[in-house]
């Protein structure tokens, strides 16, 4: 006999059935399922996915803003913004350029990426129509300001800033 015609009759030590298949996918399936959970888990404690409180009620609420709108159009205002030396200059003027004064302004620096750093801002008038708030330890990078006006005349503004 030789060995080109040699066939091996032994019995395989190991066969691949059925039952590997099944296992190996299902184990498989289940470690993907098992990380995705992970990731929604740490997703959803991260951000919630609601930027706004109760933004189903402010969507009902959306022709009150509508008008506001509206209104604030009709008075014309203008708002310039600065950011220097650890504070938030915010300078509202008349149509015709003169200053808007005795306003009670309040607002928000808010980070575009993580609604962790988001700071309230306290404004309070320097001179009049220029509002001043105080700013520390403000991390470097882009801020939104929000800031409205409380009271019957509306004003809203929504300015982006680089803190460096």
């Amino acid at each position: 006999m030789t060995s080109d015609n040699y066939i091996d009759q032994r019995e395989p030590r190991f066969v691949v059935r059925g039952r590997h298949v099944l296992f190996a996918l299902v184990g498989f399936f289940a470690v993907v399922i098992a990380v995705n959970a992970v990731f929604i888990a740490f997703a959803v404690k991260t951000f919630s996915g609601e930027e706004v409180e109760r933004s189903y009620v402010q969507g009902l609420e959306y022709n009150r803003v509508i008008e506001a709108r509206r209104a604030q159009a009709e008075l014309g205002w203008q708002a310039a913004v600065n950011m220097t030396g650890g504070q938030v200059l915010v300078e509202i003027a008349r149509p015709d350029g003169s200053p808007v004064g005795g306003l009670f302004l309040e607002g928000a620096l808010r980070h575009p990426a993580d609604t962790g750093l988001d700071r309230p801002l306290a404004f309070r008038e320097r001179e009049t129509g220029l509002y001043v708030a105080e700013v520390s330890d403000l991390p470097e990078g882009q801020w939104i300001l929000s800031a409205h006006v409380d009271g019957e005349r509306p004003f809203e503004m929504e300015h982006r800033l680089w803190h460096r």
